[in-house]
């Protein structure tokens, strides 16, 4: 599926944005309906994928160390999902952390895609835990 990729530089993307979250998150998966937004947003870059003129995708970098950047919030609309809109928003921030000359990238991903993620050059480096009521477990980026 063709998408475009790009940082959410106006209120109406960084909205639309938290509507997928809201959507994902919540609806989907019954997450408590306080944690979106969440007062890391002020201090992430966000990104968004578009596909024929709509958000459909979005992502944050969180900076959580000196040079160590933290993707969070993935989350992607249901009929977006399995056609390379998320894998390609993945490919598009970790470009963009790696512009900022990383010692690390990494995430707290669900663990039923690992294997998604594996796929997107992230290896498991814990064991699987709670988050939210969801199972999780660390990725980190193998820089190439």
């Amino acid at each position: 599926m063709d998408a475009k990729y790009k940082k959410a530089d106006s209120i109406a993307e960084f909205i639309d944005a938290i509507r997928i979250r809201v959507e994902v998150f919540i609806k989907e998966h019954g997450s408590e309906a306080g944690w979106e937004p969440d007062e890391k947003d002020k201090d992430a870059t966000h990104f968004i994928a578009i596909v024929k003129g709509n958000i459909v995708s979005t992502a944050r970098l969180l900076e959580t160390a000196k040079q160590e950047f933290k993707i969070e919030r993935m989350a992607t609309l249901k009929g977006y999902r399995k056609k390379g809109v998320t894998r390609g928003l993945v490919g598009f921030v970790v470009k963009e952390a790696v512009k900022k000359k990383p010692k690390r990238i990494w995430m707290q991903a669900q663990v039923q895609a690992k294997g998604f993620y594996e796929k997107c050059g992230f290896k498991a480096v814990s064991m699987a835990y709670d988050l939210y009521g969801i199972q999780h477990l660390d990725m980190e980026y193998r820089f190439r």
